[in-house]
């Protein structure tokens, strides 16, 4: 009889332990998905604060390359009362866009780059406000009969990119771009046809292959 009530008691021991060990799996079931859903959370913070930093640094590189493109300010001071005021009794509708001094020979002159309209001119001043050198652009058809037909003989069927007059030392003389075929070269030809420089010639780059 006895033996009987122990055997009793173990089978209910084992029964209760099994039943604990099974209501332990599944609270240990039931915290895994919480503690995946941290996980997830965890990730997804991560990459949203990965996102987000990545945007700032764009927004500041951006901001930077804006920041580089922006032009340096115009500062007129650099000119003397002198030359500013040569300048604007010469060309009241003109626009300053660029003012530099420099020395060349020991000398000091002042450059004025600007635009009338829809003409460029560079002007050189020397300090008390005389020019000694300027440039202007022209329209290839209003150069000189003479200067067409050098180009037309020495240079047949060239294309004009850019023409500017050169004054200097009261002498005047037309810089001229072109375009022979497939090469870019720069001539300089005075009024009576004459051509008194000629540029080295730049080939036209190949187009890239597509590969």
């Amino acid at each position: 009889m006895k033996l009987k009530s122990l055997a009793a008691l173990l089978i209910a021991t084992a029964f209760l332990f099994a039943v604990g060990c099974k209501e332990k799996a599944k609270e240990a079931a039931a915290e895994k998905p919480e503690v995946k859903a941290k996980a997830g959370d965890t990730e997804k913070k991560e990459a949203v604060e990965k996102k987000e930093a990545k945007e700032e640094g764009e927004e500041k590189e951006e901001a930077g390359e804006k920041a580089e493109a922006k032009p340096a300010a115009l500062d007129l001071k650099v000119l003397p009362e002198a030359v500013l005021a040569a300048f604007k009794a010469s060309y009241p509708k003109a626009e300053i866009k660029g003012a530099s001094k420099e020395v060349e020979n020991g000398v000091t002159q002042f450059e004025v780059e600007s635009v009338d309209g829809k003409l460029n001119r560079d002007l050189i001043y020397s300090v008390d406000g005389k020019v000694i050198e300027m440039e202007e652009t022209t329209a290839p058809e209003n150069l000189p009969e003479a200067v067409q037909k050098t180009l037309a003989k020495d240079y047949p069927g060239a294309k004009v990119l850019k023409a500017e007059i050169l004054t200097k030392d009261g002498a005047k003389s037309f810089e001229l771009s072109l375009q022979v075929k497939d090469k870019k070269m720069g001539v300089t030809i005075d009024p009576a046809g004459k051509i008194v420089k000629k540029a080295p010639a730049e080939e036209k780059p190949a187009p890239a292959v597509k590969k």
